[in-house]
Protein backbone atom coordinates (compact mmCIF):
# COMPACT_ATOMS: atom_id res chain seq x y z
CA UNK A 1 0.00 0.00 0.00
CA UNK A 2 1.21 3.92 -0.69
CA UNK A 3 -0.46 6.94 -0.44
CA UNK A 4 -0.13 10.27 -2.14
CA UNK A 5 1.64 13.27 -1.18
CA UNK A 6 -0.46 16.64 -1.00
CA UNK A 7 1.47 20.11 -2.23
CA UNK A 8 -1.08 22.48 -1.18
CA UNK A 9 1.17 23.77 1.67
CA UNK A 10 4.15 23.42 0.71
CA UNK A 11 6.39 25.85 1.40
CA UNK A 12 7.64 28.63 -1.06
CA UNK A 13 11.15 29.22 -2.71
CA UNK A 14 11.86 31.99 -0.47
CA UNK A 15 10.45 30.29 2.98
CA UNK A 16 12.12 28.04 5.30
CA UNK A 17 16.03 26.70 4.81
CA UNK A 18 17.55 25.96 2.19
CA UNK A 19 20.17 23.97 3.67
CA UNK A 20 20.43 20.39 3.22
CA UNK A 21 20.15 18.33 6.79
CA UNK A 22 21.84 15.04 6.58
CA UNK A 23 20.37 11.78 6.65
CA UNK A 24 20.31 10.82 10.05
CA UNK A 25 17.65 10.93 11.87
CA UNK A 26 13.71 10.85 11.16
CA UNK A 27 11.85 12.62 13.69
CA UNK A 28 8.05 11.39 14.54
CA UNK A 29 5.73 14.46 16.25
CA UNK A 30 2.43 14.78 17.29
CA UNK A 31 0.79 18.33 16.87
CA UNK A 32 -0.55 18.36 20.66
CA UNK A 33 -3.13 20.30 19.39
CA UNK A 34 -6.31 18.81 20.65
CA UNK A 35 -8.47 21.78 20.38
CA UNK A 36 -7.90 20.87 16.57
CA UNK A 37 -9.52 17.47 16.31
CA UNK A 38 -12.26 17.76 13.94
CA UNK A 39 -12.16 16.91 10.18
CA UNK A 40 -9.98 18.15 8.34
CA UNK A 41 -7.48 18.71 11.03
CA UNK A 42 -3.88 17.97 9.26
CA UNK A 43 -5.08 20.67 6.47
CA UNK A 44 -5.71 23.46 8.94
CA UNK A 45 -2.51 22.35 10.56
CA UNK A 46 -0.76 22.60 7.42
CA UNK A 47 -2.51 26.01 6.71
CA UNK A 48 -1.22 27.22 9.92
CA UNK A 49 2.73 25.77 9.58
CA UNK A 50 2.75 27.47 6.03
CA UNK A 51 2.01 30.43 7.61
CA UNK A 52 3.89 30.91 10.56
CA UNK A 53 7.11 28.62 9.17
CA UNK A 54 9.44 31.23 11.02
CA UNK A 55 8.18 29.66 14.43
CA UNK A 56 8.34 26.48 13.59
CA UNK A 57 7.45 23.57 10.77
CA UNK A 58 8.16 20.19 9.81
CA UNK A 59 8.20 18.47 6.61
CA UNK A 60 5.04 16.79 6.75
CA UNK A 61 1.17 16.80 8.66
CA UNK A 62 -0.85 13.62 8.33
CA UNK A 63 -4.19 12.67 9.67
CA UNK A 64 -6.82 10.30 8.18
CA UNK A 65 -7.98 12.21 4.65
CA UNK A 66 -4.07 12.70 3.43
CA UNK A 67 -0.37 13.67 4.03
CA UNK A 68 0.35 17.14 3.58
CA UNK A 69 3.83 18.46 2.48
CA UNK A 70 5.29 21.83 4.18
CA UNK A 71 8.80 21.70 4.17
CA UNK A 72 10.78 20.22 1.67
CA UNK A 73 12.21 16.58 2.59
CA UNK A 74 16.02 16.72 2.57
CA UNK A 75 16.25 20.31 3.86
CA UNK A 76 16.48 21.12 7.25
CA UNK A 77 13.42 21.98 9.44
CA UNK A 78 12.46 24.07 12.09
CA UNK A 79 10.58 21.20 14.39
CA UNK A 80 13.13 19.93 16.68
CA UNK A 81 16.09 22.37 17.29
CA UNK A 82 19.15 22.63 15.65
CA UNK A 83 20.96 19.75 16.41
CA UNK A 84 18.16 17.01 15.42
CA UNK A 85 17.24 19.60 12.34
CA UNK A 86 20.40 19.83 10.91
CA UNK A 87 20.54 15.89 11.12
CA UNK A 88 16.63 15.44 9.80
CA UNK A 89 15.83 15.24 5.97
CA UNK A 90 12.12 14.50 7.34
CA UNK A 91 9.86 15.21 10.01
CA UNK A 92 6.58 14.52 10.59
CA UNK A 93 3.45 15.85 12.57
CA UNK A 94 0.10 13.39 13.23
CA UNK A 95 -2.59 15.66 13.46
CA UNK A 96 -5.08 14.77 16.23
CA UNK A 97 -8.82 13.80 15.63
CA UNK A 98 -11.59 13.02 17.50
CA UNK A 99 -12.59 9.25 16.46
CA UNK A 100 -10.64 5.96 16.85
CA UNK A 101 -11.71 5.05 13.30
CA UNK A 102 -10.09 8.52 11.91
CA UNK A 103 -6.89 7.61 14.57
CA UNK A 104 -6.95 4.09 12.64
CA UNK A 105 -6.71 5.75 9.04
CA UNK A 106 -4.18 8.78 10.52
CA UNK A 107 -2.16 5.99 12.47
CA UNK A 108 -1.59 4.05 8.38
CA UNK A 109 -0.45 6.93 6.93
CA UNK A 110 1.78 8.27 9.92
CA UNK A 111 3.74 4.79 9.95
CA UNK A 112 4.24 4.34 5.74
CA UNK A 113 5.26 8.09 5.75
CA UNK A 114 8.03 7.44 8.32
CA UNK A 115 9.02 4.35 6.85
CA UNK A 116 9.35 5.80 3.20
CA UNK A 117 11.20 8.40 4.16
CA UNK A 118 13.47 6.31 6.31
CA UNK A 119 14.05 4.13 3.50
CA UNK A 120 14.58 6.83 0.44
CA UNK A 121 17.16 8.83 3.12
CA UNK A 122 19.22 5.31 3.78
CA UNK A 123 17.65 5.50 7.92
CA UNK A 124 17.43 2.59 10.27
CA UNK A 125 13.90 1.62 11.09
CA UNK A 126 14.66 1.55 14.49
CA UNK A 127 12.57 3.38 17.28
CA UNK A 128 14.40 5.78 19.63
CA UNK A 129 17.79 3.63 19.96
CA UNK A 130 21.47 4.79 19.75
CA UNK A 131 22.65 6.36 16.67
CA UNK A 132 20.83 6.41 13.12
CA UNK A 133 17.53 6.18 13.33
CA UNK A 134 13.69 6.73 13.81
CA UNK A 135 13.25 9.29 16.88
CA UNK A 136 10.27 10.23 18.66
CA UNK A 137 10.52 14.22 19.66
CA UNK A 138 10.77 12.99 23.12
CA UNK A 139 13.93 10.74 22.18
CA UNK A 140 15.22 13.87 21.22
CA UNK A 141 14.11 16.40 24.12
CA UNK A 142 15.96 13.37 26.40
CA UNK A 143 18.99 13.25 24.58
CA UNK A 144 19.76 16.62 21.97
CA UNK A 145 17.56 18.95 23.36
CA UNK A 146 14.11 20.33 23.81
CA UNK A 147 11.22 19.89 26.46
CA UNK A 148 8.39 17.95 24.11
CA UNK A 149 7.23 14.34 25.16
CA UNK A 150 5.60 13.61 21.78
CA UNK A 151 4.14 11.37 20.32
CA UNK A 152 3.54 8.94 22.80
CA UNK A 153 1.34 10.20 25.16
CA UNK A 154 -1.20 10.86 21.77
CA UNK A 155 -0.78 7.67 20.50
CA UNK A 156 -1.34 5.49 24.07
CA UNK A 157 -5.04 7.71 23.99
CA UNK A 158 -5.37 5.19 21.21
CA UNK A 159 -4.23 1.80 22.35
CA UNK A 160 -0.47 1.67 20.25
CA UNK A 161 1.93 1.58 22.84
CA UNK A 162 5.87 2.33 22.10
CA UNK A 163 6.75 -1.26 21.44
CA UNK A 164 3.83 -1.29 18.94
CA UNK A 165 4.57 1.81 17.17
CA UNK A 166 8.09 0.31 17.01
CA UNK A 167 6.94 -3.12 15.70
CA UNK A 168 4.91 -1.08 13.09
CA UNK A 169 7.76 0.93 11.85
CA UNK A 170 9.78 -1.62 11.45
CA UNK A 171 7.89 -4.37 9.58
CA UNK A 172 5.16 -2.17 8.72
CA UNK A 173 1.34 -2.51 9.27
CA UNK A 174 0.38 -3.32 5.75
CA UNK A 175 -3.21 -2.65 4.27
CA UNK A 176 -4.64 -4.04 7.51
CA UNK A 177 -6.04 -1.69 10.29
CA UNK A 178 -4.59 -2.53 13.49
CA UNK A 179 -6.28 -3.89 16.03
CA UNK A 180 -5.65 -1.36 19.28
CA UNK A 181 -5.16 -2.78 22.69
CA UNK A 182 -7.98 -3.72 24.45
CA UNK A 183 -8.53 -2.19 27.74
CA UNK A 184 -8.81 -5.15 30.49
CA UNK A 185 -11.74 -5.70 32.62
CA UNK A 186 -11.27 -7.48 36.03
CA UNK A 187 -13.65 -8.92 38.35
CA UNK A 188 -15.37 -7.03 40.63
CA UNK A 189 -17.62 -10.02 42.70
CA UNK A 190 -17.86 -14.19 42.15
CA UNK A 191 -17.81 -17.03 43.96
CA UNK A 192 -16.58 -19.38 41.67
CA UNK A 193 -14.03 -19.10 37.91
CA UNK A 194 -13.11 -21.05 35.26
CA UNK A 195 -9.92 -20.72 33.78
CA UNK A 196 -10.06 -19.72 29.62
CA UNK A 197 -6.18 -19.90 29.35
CA UNK A 198 -3.56 -21.64 31.57
CA UNK A 199 -3.29 -20.08 34.61
CA UNK A 200 -0.63 -18.90 37.57
CA UNK A 201 -1.48 -19.10 41.27
CA UNK A 202 0.59 -16.46 43.28
CA UNK A 203 1.37 -16.38 47.70
CA UNK A 204 1.10 -12.20 46.55
CA UNK A 205 -1.62 -9.73 45.22
CA UNK A 206 1.55 -8.31 43.26
CA UNK A 207 2.28 -11.77 41.68
CA UNK A 208 6.09 -11.60 42.64
CA UNK A 209 5.50 -15.25 43.94
CA UNK A 210 4.69 -17.89 41.70
CA UNK A 211 3.23 -21.13 43.19
CA UNK A 212 1.88 -23.19 40.51
CA UNK A 213 0.37 -23.10 37.02
CA UNK A 214 -2.84 -24.72 36.27
CA UNK A 215 -4.26 -25.47 32.66
CA UNK A 216 -7.07 -24.29 30.93
CA UNK A 217 -10.82 -25.19 32.30
CA UNK A 218 -9.66 -25.36 35.82
CA UNK A 219 -12.45 -24.67 38.55
CA UNK A 220 -11.09 -22.16 41.37
CA UNK A 221 -13.54 -21.14 44.01
CA UNK A 222 -13.35 -17.84 45.48
CA UNK A 223 -13.03 -16.53 48.88
CA UNK A 224 -12.93 -12.95 48.08
CA UNK A 225 -12.02 -10.25 45.45
CA UNK A 226 -8.66 -8.61 46.41
CA UNK A 227 -8.13 -5.05 45.70
CA UNK A 228 -4.87 -4.40 44.10
CA UNK A 229 -3.96 -1.19 43.08
CA UNK A 230 -6.61 0.67 40.34
CA UNK A 231 -7.80 -3.32 39.42
CA UNK A 232 -8.53 -6.59 41.40
CA UNK A 233 -7.33 -10.02 42.14
CA UNK A 234 -9.22 -13.09 43.08
CA UNK A 235 -8.26 -14.51 46.57
CA UNK A 236 -8.69 -18.50 46.98
CA UNK A 237 -9.72 -20.02 49.95
CA UNK A 238 -6.23 -21.38 50.57
CA UNK A 239 -5.12 -17.69 50.44
CA UNK A 240 -3.44 -17.80 47.66
CA UNK A 241 -4.09 -15.45 44.49
CA UNK A 242 -5.18 -15.79 40.73
CA UNK A 243 -5.73 -13.04 38.54
CA UNK A 244 -9.52 -11.34 37.91
CA UNK A 245 -8.59 -9.94 34.60
CA UNK A 246 -12.03 -11.59 32.47
CA UNK A 247 -9.31 -12.15 29.58
CA UNK A 248 -7.99 -15.70 31.74
CA UNK A 249 -10.73 -16.32 33.37
CA UNK A 250 -14.88 -16.56 33.31
CA UNK A 251 -17.20 -16.06 36.10
CA UNK A 252 -19.37 -19.27 37.25
CA UNK A 253 -20.96 -18.53 40.43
Amino acid sequence: MSYKFDYTYLLGTSQGSGAKALHKYIIAHDTGNDSNKGLGSGKREASYMKGHWQNAYTHAIVDDQGIYIVGTPGYVAYGAGTVANNNSPFQVELAHVDSQKRFNESYKRYVWVLRFYAKKYGVPLTLDKSGAGIKSHKWVSDNIWGDHQDPYGYLAKWGISKAQFSKDLKIGIGGSIFTPAKKATYLKAAKQVKAKTSITRYRDKAFKNKESTFKAGTTFDVASVAKYGKITRLRLANGLYITSNTDYVKKTK
